[in-house]
Parts: structure tokens; sequence; C-alpha cells
């Protein structure tokens, strides 16, 4: 579940955070750290939960072989940057994430 969370959850929320900081949402007041905590939380439990039963449902989000036992950390994620929609999947946030982060410094 760790591994869904910090290389899947973690940077489409922080991304989410980014773009409502960038245009003045008053949605984060209570806080970003909050906000994307309960998402990504909520983004874990739902894939682990629901992923397994429905994988055609959860096909963007679920990646089995994270939850994989005879499998390393080094292993499982060698398995899943293999994968032609992975390298697609972080080239986008890595993108998004930076452009987003010049617009969030440059507002102030």
């Amino acid at each position: 579940m760790a591994l869904t969370a910090l290389l899947q959850a973690i940077p489409t929320y922080a991304g989410a955070a980014l773009i409502l900081k960038v245009a003045h949402s008053s949605a984060l007041r209570p806080g970003i750290i909050g906000f994307v905590t309960i998402a990504t939380v909520i983004h874990v439990l739902l894939t682990a939960l629901l992923g397994p039963r429905h994988p055609r449902l959860f096909k963007q989000a679920y990646a089995a072989e994270f939850f994989d036992a005879s499998l390393g950390l080094a292993d499982k994620v060698l398995r899943w940057r293999t994968q032609p929609k992975v390298s697609l999947q972080l080239l986008t946030s890595t993108v998004m994430l930076s452009l987003l982060s010049i617009a969030a410094l440059t507002m102030g």
C-alpha cells in the first residue's frame, strides 16, 4: 500500500492541491497537507480493497505487483516501471508538478 501511496496517489493529489492553490481556491483553507493526506489514504484503501475485485474498473490505479508478497521492494518497482503506461504516467506527473510548482511560486 505504501508504494501505491508514494508513486500514484501523492503526486496526483499534490497536483490537485497545487491547481487549487494557483486558482486561489478557498477549498484548501483547512490545509494542503490534510487534503493530500486524506485523499491519499482514501485512494489507497479503495485501490487495495476494490482493485483485485474489479480490475477493469481500477486498471489505472491498481498495480498488482505492489501487493505481491513474494517480490522485494526493488522488484516491485522494477516490474511497475517497465510497463509502457507507467512511463507515461511518471512523465506526466513530473511535468505537471513542475509546471504547477513554478506557477504557485510565481503567484506568491
